[in-house]
């Protein structure tokens, strides 16, 4: 008697195993391709725009080295005639 529950109770539990498993794969698989088709959305005019928006702020970080650089420059320059003017306003002032 109690071997035939055991029994029941094992046969209830693979079919209930089955049946979530058969269940559960279909909506498992469906969720997946809804995931795929979101992403693949996302790929096609999400990635040009972002791949356009990157390819716009690398043009700009490299104009504003270049302005940098520029200023770099320039402010050499304005040090080094600050720093002779200085020189000849010294030497100006040691001669009187």
């Amino acid at each position: 008697m109690i071997a035939f529950e055991v029994a029941f109770i094992f046969v209830i539990a693979i079919v209930l195993v089955v049946s979530i498993a058969a269940m559960g794969r279909p909506l498992a698989e469906a969720y997946a391709e809804k995931l795929k088709t979101k992403y693949r959305e996302i790929g096609s005019q999400e990635a040009h725009s972002l791949k356009e928006n990157m390819r716009l702020l690398e043009g700009e970080v490299l104009d504003l080295k270049a302005q940098m650089k520029i200023l770099q420059e320039n402010n050499e320059y304005v040090a080094k005639l600050l720093e002779s003017s200085e020189k000849a306003t010294k030497k100006i002032q040691d001669k009187n």
